[in-house]
């Protein structure tokens, strides 16, 4: 069960977090859910093709991009949050900056999604504070401009277990009522990093936190299929998400909601 402030989704099938980037420079879609009401609309047409949490992002995290101040990211993310928060689905904010994060706990987002991890303890306290799980990812270094030349591993699927096992220890310890595992595909690893985590996903699953896998679209998707375009990676997108739920994903962080529905439809009547 992912227990989520008032309420709780059952994670016995794969749930689907749809994605709702708030950024001109996101690498998929960046600049087309600038607007307000674009975001609004796109997060319905989400939570009608069937999606189980909605996760807000205002600041690009995409190899190389710069940092956005941290007013602007509030600009960005926190009227579409108050606005998405009024669908009735449970909204996970995707930011590495205590002070959103803040203001997007007070106003009443269900999940803290960091991709650096943890590694400021005010995340932690927050996460703590508000009563809400956190998704713990793995990168290199807390810096996506710099973490691809960190991309330098020995056994890249054991430095990112001890890594999420110690960042998930530390967490309960003080006071995060649950903490979600995400192995970062894409951030600071290269695609046989990307591949020898999928292949081996089953042991980081063995930590026994749930574990969140987003590959949606990425250059690994694009650099196994050949598609460069990152919109046409739907099909390649789809085949490693099953994948990682037969190694024991739970949550699956998607643009194609829809597709994404209808094909673990399929998986659920084949597996159970």
């Amino acid at each position: 069960m992912l227990w989520l402030r008032d309420r709780s989704l059952s994670l016995e099938r794969p749930l689907l977090m749809g994605i709702l980037n708030l950024t001109p420079d996101s690498f998929s879609d960046g600049g087309r859910y600038l607007d307000p009401e674009k975001a609004l609309a796109r997060a319905r047409e989400m939570v009608a093709e069937g999606a189980d949490l909605l996760d807000l992002g205002a600041e690009s995290t995409r190899p190389g991009a710069d940092p956005v101040p941290v007013e602007e990211e509030k600009r960005r993310l926190l009227p579409v949050l108050e606005a998405v928060l009024s669908l009735g689905v449970p909204v996970s904010v995707d930011t590495r900056k205590p002070e959103v994060a803040e203001e997007a706990l007070r106003l009443g987002a269900h999940l803290l999604n960091d991709v650096t991890g943890l590694r400021d303890e005010r995340m932690v306290a927050l996460a703590a504070r508000f009563g809400v799980p956190a998704v713990i990812m793995h990168m290199p270094v807390p810096d996506p401009k710099t973490m691809m030349a960190h991309a330098r591993y020995g056994d890249v699927v054991k430095e990112v277990r001890d890594f999420l096992k110690a960042q998930a220890e530390r967490a309960l310890k003080a006071g995060v009522p649950q903490v979600v595992l995400d192995p970062g595909f894409g951030f600071g690893k290269l695609l046989e990093h990307n591949l020898a985590l999928l292949k081996r996903l089953e042991e980081i699953v063995a930590l026994g936190h749930p574990v969140l896998v987003g590959l949606s679209r990425k250059r690994t998707i694009g650099e196994l299929t050949g598609v460069e375009v990152p919109e046409r990676r739907l099909v390649g997108s789809v085949a490693a998400h099953l994948y990682a739920v037969l190694k024991g994903a739970r949550i699956l962080r998607v643009h194609d909601v829809a597709a994404h529905r209808e094909a673990l439809a399929v998986w659920r009547a084949l597996w159970g």
